[in-house]
């Protein structure tokens, strides 16, 4: 006999996430919340997964982040719903707040499961597992994972066995997985992996109707992520992303879901893959499937320099593709061999120039704090390249030294921080957690203050102004770039 469950997705609240850059005080320059809010695309793919394989059930989705709902408001709302079965998508530097949430679930109803996924059930699967109150972790994606953990939930059946699902039990009895070249190295247990990803259901925005998501760098409050593929070939050494096999969406099943959600009314689409346009010849495939279908929209995503030519721009361009975001980290040839870039200097200008020959708002992400920085001179020598590259927007940030990366590894080889804190952190979260990053020749205070300084250089110069202004068109933008330059200048 099948017990009919509620079953609830949380996206966890936010308030004591920790600061990745503070300054003296603690305090974060910029906040997550002031570059917009997204819907946790993951979580809500599970969701809908479930839902489609299991309808029996009853699902809700609360994300706490975009309706700003605290740890008191978050048990209210369970209350009304009296769940069976609550999921919660994780971050490490988030884990306060996970903790914090499944002690108040917990205390309030005692008989719950409560299942962890998301990134941090991946780098750690032990220390997550270990969380008072977690029942269950799935590790890796977890459609399919938890559809059949709440299947044999709901019939009193053991969920041990099920791959990537873990156990306070089970977990001491999971095999070392093999090498595996879908995944970084640290793949610590094995994890559940979706294949071909045109198998999923497109996420049912039902759930979610009702919330504002916006970008800072966006035209309108009504945004639809999505995702056109998963995973990231790329060795960057500081970036953290678990899936290294690229698996792509077709453009027909990404057209039916920008139609879908027109039908929503949503008016805006943001790419929120880890790498759009892994070849000029897939972005153009997209393009056209949208020219087949008179799309009348407006997009963006973000992508790579080296994976772009002018041809597959200007098609972009013809079919809506407003802005494009890309990683450019550092201003120098060095930089780029130095972080595995996998790209040049001159690659990185032609893309600019072509942006701004054909139109497309162009945004730089950059960072300072790298290894080959040995100065103050060699980090204002870089922010001063992204000036003159003139990007219509760019986003700064001081390289944060995650583990299972090669720069966290290179700097434990050096001595420059301690190994195997973030894995006490895990096991004990607390406030007071300080990130690491690269100190070797410019020391964590200094890096804060030509963070802020990168920002008023780069936003505050006259012909800046001036072009930004003229380039405004809608409410939206005006608001958004207005509290921009307010908290900028609030910087001391």
């Amino acid at each position: 006999m099948i017990n009919l469950m509620n079953i609830v997705i949380i996206n966890p609240p936010d308030r004591n996430t920790i600061a990745e850059f503070p300054d003296e005080k603690g305090d974060s320059f910029l906040e997550a919340d002031d570059y917009g809010y997204f819907p946790p695309l993951g979580a809500l793919y599970v969701l809908s997964y479930a839902e489609k394989h299991a309808p029996e059930h009853s699902y809700y989705f609360i994300d706490c982040v975009a309706e700003q709902v605290d740890h008191e408001q978050l048990i209210e709302r369970l209350k009304k719903i009296q769940p069976d079965v609550v999921g919660m998508t994780s971050f490490t530097i988030s884990l306060v707040d996970i903790k914090l949430a499944a002690e108040n679930i917990k205390r309030t109803f005692p008989h719950i499961h409560i299942c962890l996924g998301g990134h941090h059930s991946i780098s750690y699967p032990h220390e997550a597992i270990a969380l008072p109150n977690i029942d269950s972790i799935v590790v890796g994606e977890g459609e399919k994972s938890f559809t059949e953990m709440i299947q044999r939930l709901s019939v009193n059946q053991p969920i041990e066995d099920i791959l990537g699902v873990y156990t306070k039990t089970s977990i001491s009895r999971a095999e070392e997985p093999k090498k595996d070249n879908r995944f970084l190295n640290s793949v610590i247990v094995n994890p559940a992996y979706i294949e071909n990803i045109d198998e999923l259901p497109i996420p049912n925005r039902k759930y979610i109707k009702h919330i504002r998501y916006s970008s800072i760098l966006g035209i309108s409050s009504n945004l639809a992520t999505i995702i056109s593929s998963r995973g990231c070939p790329y060795l960057c050494t500081f970036c953290n992303v678990p899936y290294k096999k690229y698996r792509s969406r077709s453009p027909e099943l990404i057209a039916d879901e920008i139609e879908e959600c027109l039908k929503l009314g949503y008016d805006e689409f943001h790419f929120y893959d880890d790498l759009f346009n892994i070849t000029p010849k897939r972005l153009i495939e997209i393009c056209e499937e949208f020219e087949r279908r008179n799309f009348n929209i407006t997009w963006d995503f973000r992508g790579r320099v080296n994976s772009l030519t002018k041809e597959a721009l200007a098609i972009a361009k013809k079919n809506g593709c407003r802005l494009i975001s890309f990683g450019v980290e550092t201003g120098s040839d060095e930089g780029m061999k130095v972080l595995k870039k996998g790209c040049t200097i001159e690659k990185v200008q032609n893309a600019f120039k072509w942006c701004r020959e054909l139109g497309i708002v162009s945004v730089a992400d950059f960072m300072i704090g790298l290894p080959h920085e040995r100065s103050e001179a060699d980090i204002l020598n870089n922010i001063q390249f992204l000036i003159d590259l003139d990007p219509d927007y760019a986003q700064f940030n001081i390289m944060t030294l995650y583990p299972h990366t090669e720069a966290y590894n290179q700097a434990v080889a050096k001595g420059l921080i301690e190994d195997g804190r973030w894995q006490k952190f895990a096991l004990n979260p607390t406030k007071d957690f300080k990130v690491d990053h690269w100190e070797e020749f410019v020391p964590m205070e200094k890096l804060v203050k030509l963070h802020k300084i990168a920002y008023r250089k780069f936003y505050f110069r006259p012909k800046y102004i001036v072009r930004s202004a003229m380039k405004t068109k809608t409410p939206y933008e005006f608001v958004t770039k207005f509290r921009g330059a307010l908290k900028i200048l609030k910087t001391g």
